[in-house]
């Protein structure tokens, strides 16, 4: 697609398949250094997320207090200069 000139590039393809990767046995494996991984990865998985939410309005205070600045700063040199 090219936009002004600008062309965005394919992403590479890759066709990788594992040499040793039994579906059955993936499927199988039940033991408990699997269950530990798995649920080590669920809760990071829902850390990181929840982190991610808490960071996303960090900055509406500091952007809201700059706006109002920016109205109030036109009005005045808008009505009063």
């Amino acid at each position: 697609m090219s936009f002004f000139g600008f062309e965005k590039p394919e992403p590479r393809e890759f066709n990788y398949k594992p040499r040793f990767y039994d579906p059955d046995k993936e499927q199988s494996t039940g033991d408990k250094q699997t269950d530990f991984a798995n649920k080590l990865h669920r809760e990071w998985s829902n850390k990181r997320r929840h982190h991610a939410n808490d960071n996303k309005f960090a900055w509406l205070p500091i952007i809201t207090i700059v706006f109002f600045a920016l109205v109030l700063a036109f009005v005045f040199f808008k009505f009063f200069a």
